[in-house]
């Protein structure tokens, strides 16, 4: 009951507050916070409170830790396949795109209103190798000139183009190597508790603080 009045408290804080809702926010996890039926539950618990605060773009980085290649195939494998029944029940509206720790597009769907992007292992310095490679392939082919590439090139080709408005670390101190390149100025934030003990009100204090920021783009 106490926690319902706060978070209906917060809630009316953000509605009336003139700070903008985040339209891109990413969330970094490890591995082990989907490996259970309780990690599970609480990402499509936090997708549903995205969707309901009119978030339209999430995007979600399992970060897998340097092991083995055959044990990191498996944990990939294993978390791809979690991933496919969590997004299963979404609405028709909400699409959703799920890659590799190789940049490899497994899965897509197309929404007309919500967006969510999944990387499973697949870092930002891999994505931009990705991206220069292609843009080299292009100059080789003259479809490209050297003298015509610039930001936007390197944009075009890069697997996710959004930049996030804010990136939330849940339970953690440090990011990860996601969208490196599109999260250049992008607010940071760092949870007190971790994935499994997130709660909605957790979200809403995220989104108030993050509209009383004043974003500086780098200036």
């Amino acid at each position: 009951m106490i926690r319902a009045l706060y978070e209906r408290y917060l809630l009316n804080q953000i509605n009336g507050m003139q700070g903008q809702i985040p339209e891109h926010i990413t969330m970094i996890l490890s591995e082990s916070d989907l490996l259970d039926d309780s990690g599970k539950e609480k990402l499509g618990a936090f997708l549903k409170w995205c969707f309901a605060l009119e978030i339209k773009i999430i995007s979600i980085y399992v970060d897998v830790l340097d092991v083995k290649e055959e044990a990191k195939t498996k944990i990939v494998s294993l978390l791809l396949d979690e991933l496919k029944e969590i997004m299963a029940p979404l609405p028709e509206n909400v699409g959703f795109d799920i890659y590799n720790e190789k940049g490899e597009l497994i899965e897509k769907k197309v929404g007309d209103t919500h967006r969510v992007h999944f990387s499973v292992g697949f870092g930002g310095k891999n994505e931009i190798t990705k991206a220069i490679t292609s843009i080299l392939h292009d100059v080789k082919d003259e479809r490209l000139r050297p003298a015509d590439i610039d930001e936007n090139t390197i944009e075009s080709h890069l697997t996710v183009r959004e930049e996030p408005d804010i990136i939330i670390r849940a339970g953690g101190k440090h990011l990860s190597n996601f969208l490196l390149w599109q999260s250049a100025y992008s607010e940071l934030y760092f949870t007190d508790v971790n994935w499994h003990g997130l709660r909605r009100m957790d979200i809403l204090r995220i989104i108030r603080d993050y509209q009383k920021r004043q974003r500086r783009f780098g200036k």
